[in-house]
């Protein structure tokens, strides 16, 4: 379901958000305890209390900065904090610091899904180095699979030992 890095030529990014952040954590824990997503990275701007949470060993934090644009965008002088994190993650995977990364998953919890599809699109640094790739949002149990772009209705999906996600 989700390329690789290796496939893409650039690292995807996914996007996970939902509106119950309890739930959120929940599916996202089960969703990087699939075998199918090693080499994944979770960045997340939620702070030490989330990475307990999703008990997941690759975790990356960043700090929410203030907007600086009426618009809210967080390409515009990359402050968000979620440009930093993804430069340094970048680098630290070029000087082998830390494992490869096959894929980052962005817990969205507190962010803006278009904010960040326009933070990728128009940051060339990142923009060369990694694709938005999918936007899954969490109801309940399952998750809903929109394209980053937004078109196209939106499929219901779940997992299994087998299989990354299959509509239910």
């Amino acid at each position: 379901m989700f390329e690789t890095a290796r496939q893409l030529g650039r690292i995807p990014v996914v996007v996970v958000r939902g509106e119950h952040a309890f739930e959120q954590a929940a599916w996202l824990k089960r969703l990087m305890a699939h075998p199918s997503m090693q080499g994944s990275v979770v960045v997340t701007a939620a702070g030490a209390t989330r990475e307990t949470e999703l008990g997941y060993s690759r975790v990356e934090t960043f700090t929410l900065a203030r907007l600086t644009s009426a618009e809210g965008c967080l390409c515009c002088g990359m402050n968000s904090g979620l440009g930093d994190a993804l430069r340094s993650l970048f680098f630290r995977v070029l000087g082998k610091r830390v494992e490869p990364v096959e894929r980052v998953v962005i817990d969205a919890v507190g962010l803006d899904v278009e904010q960040i599809a326009m933070t990728l699109k128009h940051a060339p640094f990142l923009g060369q180095r990694y694709v938005y790739q999918a936007t899954l949002t969490v109801v309940g149990q399952y998750v809903a699979m929109g394209q980053p772009d937004g078109s196209g209705p939106s499929t219901l999906l779940d997992f299994d030992e087998k299989s990354i996600l299959k509509p239910v």
